[in-house]
């Protein structure tokens, strides 16, 4: 008899339109899942692809096994004693047990367990056949998918992003059956909501799968109008721009974020080219460009020299009315009508008279306006410019930047268009006579927005952009909107990786617990104003608000620590006591490379032993008129010495140097552990030798807690 062939499976969820910048996680998410549910199910596969539309998810699935794998299994019993009687005579429980496993009394085993013997039996549970396991996973996989948004409709307490309308579901030719809130699955999809379609419809628009094969599918649903596969209506997309771009002797602007979001807007692209008039070319080239990308979802065409063209590519869901561009070009026309009235009248009051109205502006309703926030930043950047060795003249370029650097807010076109807060900025700086650096700086305190953003380039903007991240990680942490599980509503994560990735690749010497303190200082007439009153005086214990956030920036450091290549117990080595962002990495590549040396075991073995016993110790001051033996009056001579030598090494950041001096200490601490007794007889001896421990601990300690390092 011939072994039965693997299948290929599929699932087509079909509901109403997907928010685009859903639906590449929802893929993610859908693939992910069915892979971590059927390993769970003991179902093999091959190799699994999500495919999809605003309109359908899809799941393929190749080669998966025609059944679950058998799974051998112990099953604990009733005790030994409830089981058999003394003489080894089965009990009813015995029996109702191995009737229950479906095995034979010869097949009951006594294992003990605790202090007691229990029977178990090994049972064998055989596998079901997959169309019967697909029938329970399918919909549990939809129900599991992650959702951003969720609704529910009807009389159905099933939540989803959108309400179902059909569900394809196959295994090989057949159908596996399942409902979901009133949706019963089977083998008809549909086809493109507007476009006819080639063949002949079925009732209600559906048309039959006749098998899971994934190329199968995909050409079937190409002839109903639909290019289901995502990449593919990329490439075309692409393509379709640039051509139209071409036919106006002009380079389409294809940005990778408008072109996935514009991917999951249609199932079958087809591309225009339309025309706005010339006078809007006046404007900024950031207004133009949001203008077009943010509500209306169109391309931008560049000349050669790279200024913007009076024309646009808009991408239609498989309209083929040459209507749809003079319908865009209006459309765009009262958008842009709009833009430069806003434009136009923003520039009738400079930024600098813009400041004012910063405090009519909210920044948190528990910490006050953004004027209040501006005036902080003006403070902590001034701080932050001399702790970073600027001259004078980058002092007050930093301390103009952070006075501009919110006051666009309160203009017409950012409140139309939030994304160009900063760029702005910039614009109506340099119209109003600012330098050009100062002017940049405006809209470099913004960078980066994202993981892969540039940086600011300008000193004052760097140093803009980190106390506008430090002011808000300080205020949002002192009223414990601390970000918790994947909610984070106001970026302090994000905030946080920018302030990492400013001072790693611009090499900055910060000592965050100062940033903290003279951040926090700044907010205290906020905290007494009206926030805080507690009796009457009000009351925040600072010390816990700082040990936050200093473990919340560990905690983001953490794995780009570890993304650069250093081993996670050096990680957790010098995250202890953070306080460093440029320092720790510097530490733990110095480390890292040190974990393979002989000797460094040593180092890490008398920093343990010490430590263990040193938590023991009730004071720190070592008086030397206690010491009794040599080996004691050795190791403190060392220890005073080794103490300075690291001190002067920290100071210099040669930590090299520091862990090399620590490791002179290795031989003299093995000799005293053989000769002296720590936990003497006599207490005041026993408390020296335990004070002089806790010292030789915390000097290990300044250069990380090496008991995190594993040999």
């Amino acid at each position: 008899m011939s072994k039965p062939q693997n299948l290929d499976a599929l699932l087509e969820v079909g509901c109403e339109e997907i928010p685009a910048r859903f639906m590449p996680g929802f893929l993610q998410d859908l693939k992910s899942k069915a892979e971590e549910r059927l390993k769970k199910e003991r179902i093999g596969f091959g190799k699994i692809q999500t495919l999809g539309t605003a309109r359908r998810l899809v799941l393929a699935i190749e080669n998966i096994s025609v059944g679950q794998s058998d799974l051998t299994e112990e099953v604990k019993g009733p005790p030994a004693e409830a089981a058999f009687d003394p003489d080894g005579k089965p009990k009813p429980a015995a029996l109702g047990f191995a009737k229950s496993q479906g095995v034979t009394l010869k097949d009951l085993k006594l294992k003990p367990l605790g202090n007691r013997n229990y029977v178990f039996a090994q049972v064998l549970k055989k596998g079901q056949p997959v169309e019967k396991i697909l029938k329970v996973v399918f919909p549990e996989i939809i129900l599991a998918l992650y959702q951003p948004l969720a609704m529910r409709w009807g009389n159905y307490d099933i939540k989803f992003i959108r309400p179902f309308h059909w569900f394809v579901a196959l295994c090989g030719n057949k159908t596996i059956p399942f409902e979901l809130a009133g949706v019963k699955s089977s083998a008809f999809t549909r086809g493109h909501r507007y476009l006819k379609n080639s063949k002949p419809c079925l009732p209600a628009g559906r048309f039959k799968i006749q098998t899971s094969k994934k190329e199968n599918y995909i050409k079937v649903l190409a002839r109903l109008g639909v290019i289901v596969d995502q990449e593919e209506r990329k490439r075309i997309i692409r393509k379709m721009v640039n051509e139209a771009g071409k036919r106006v002797k002009g380079v389409a602007l294809v940005e990778d974020d408008l072109l996935e979001e514009v991917t999951y807007l249609v199932e079958n692209p087809l591309a225009y080219v339309g025309k706005f008039k010339d006078e809007f070319l006046s404007l900024p080239r950031a207004v133009l460009i949001t203008s077009m990308k943010k509500n209306q979802k169109y391309f931008p065409v560049l000349d050669e020299a790279g200024k913007l063209l009076a024309n646009f590519v808009v991408v239609t869901d498989g309209c083929q009315s040459a209507k749809v561009v003079e319908g865009n070009e209006k459309v765009l026309t009262a958008r842009l009508s709009d833009a430069k009235f806003f434009y136009e009248e923003d520039l009738k009051l400079p930024l600098q008279l813009r400041i004012a109205d910063l405090d009519r502006v909210s920044f948190f309703e528990r910490l006050g306006t953004v004027s209040n926030k501006v005036e902080r930043m003006i403070k902590l950047s001034e701080w932050l410019a001399k702790s970073l060795n600027l001259d004078e003249q980058g002092v007050a370029r930093a301390r103009r930047v952070a006075e501009l650097s919110k006051a666009d807010l309160t203009t017409k076109i950012v409140y139309e268009f939030p994304e160009l807060q900063g760029i702005i900025g910039k614009e109506y700086a340099l119209r109003g006579g600012e330098e050009a650096v100062v002017a940049e700086g405006i809209l470099e305190h913004y960078l980066p927005r994202y993981a892969e953003d540039q940086l600011p380039q300008s000193p004052a903007g760097t140093v803009v952009a980190l106390a506008d991240r430090i002011d808000s990680l300080v205020g949002y942490f002192s009223v414990g909107s601390i970000p918790s599980g994947s909610e984070d509503p106001y970026g302090l994560r994000r905030a946080v990786h920018g302030i990492i990735r400013i001072v790693l690749e611009k090499n900055l010497d910060l000592l965050l617990d100062e940033a903290i303190s003279n951040s926090y200082k700044l907010y205290e007439p906020v905290f007494l104003g009206f926030l805080f009153a507690q009796g009457e005086t009000g009351y925040q214990d600072f010390a816990k608000i700082k040990k936050r956030i200093l473990d919340f920036i560990a905690g983001r450091l953490r794995p780009i620590l570890l993304e650069k290549g250093i081993r996670y117990d050096v990680v957790e080595a010098v995250l202890v006591d953070f306080n460093d962002i440029l320092d720790t990495l510097k530490k733990a590549q110095v480390l890292n490379k040190l974990v393979s040396e002989s000797w460094f075991a040593g180092v890490v073995r008398s920093a343990d032993r010490i430590a263990r016993i040193a938590k023991e110790a009730r004071r720190e001051e070592v008086l030397e008129r206690d010491f009794v033996e040599k080996e004691e009056k050795e190791l403190f001579d060392l220890y005073l010495k080794i103490n300075w030598e690291v001190g002067e090494a920290i100071k210099q950041e040669d930590w090299m140097k520091a862990i090399k001096e620590l490791a002179k200490l290795t031989e003299t601490i093995e000799r005293y552990f053989e000769k002296v007794l720590v936990m003497h007889g006599d207490e005041k001896i026993k408390l020296n030798r335990l004070a002089l421990l806790k010292s030789i601990d915390k000097l290990y300690l300044q250069v990380a807690d090496l008991r995190k390092i594993v040999l």
